[in-house]
């Protein structure tokens, strides 16, 4: 008997399922309805992209890599959007995430930009998606050869444009959250 039922309760919500997907689609309203934002005033319609500006974005990572190449932390920071929300997923799959100032963002980074081998390689793409003009993100495939370390990964970034220029509001890339985040300066007192 419980089967039974429950093979007709599948069957009415796959019925009901099954209808909805014929059902024609509902005209969306000239005037938002009362009690909602009106859509072309605020949100994403009300932001639509002009212009996009892949040079731009070009030029932060072309910028960013090179300060980094260089061992000029400061400089690479001075592409970033402070505070960074860093993002990743640890050992076990879990998301971890943070909002990293300028001191704790030159904390993680200045040890990979002094000790980088000068025989390790590294290169990558992005594909920036326009969600406004001074708002995208960006998805990365990058890899890195040498003679102990060869791999690829895929990483994300949120850019936003600052005063004419773009830098980094959030980046992503897994594994790294088993590191803990580092203390600011001023919590250490």
């Amino acid at each position: 008997m419980t089967k039974t039922i429950c093979g007709l309760a599948i069957l009415a919500l796959g019925a009901t399922a099954a209808a909805a997907d014929k059902a024609p689609v509902a005209a969306v309203p000239a005037a938002a309805p009362a009690g909602t934002p009106d859509m072309s005033k605020m949100g994403p319609m009300s932001r639509p992209v002009t212009k996009q500006d892949k040079k731009g974005i070009d030029e932060l990572y072309k910028s960013f890599e090179a300060a980094m190449k260089k061992g000029d932390i400061n400089a690479a920071a001075d592409f970033v959007d402070f505070p960074v929300t860093m993002m990743s997923d640890d050992s076990k799959g879990v998301e971890k995430d943070f909002k990293a100032t300028r001191e704790q963002w030159i904390g993680i980074f200045a040890p990979f930009a002094a000790n980088m081998p000068k025989d390790v390689k590294m290169s990558g793409k992005h594909t920036p998606t326009f969600l406004s003009d001074t708002l995208a993100v960006s998805i990365e495939q990058d890899s890195m050869s040498g003679p102990k370390m060869k791999g690829k990964w895929n990483a994300m970034a949120v850019v936003t444009l600052v005063d004419g220029k773009w830098k980094f509001k959030q980046m992503a890339e897994a594994g790294w959250g088993d590191m803990p985040a580092p203390i600011p300066a001023s919590a250490k007192k």
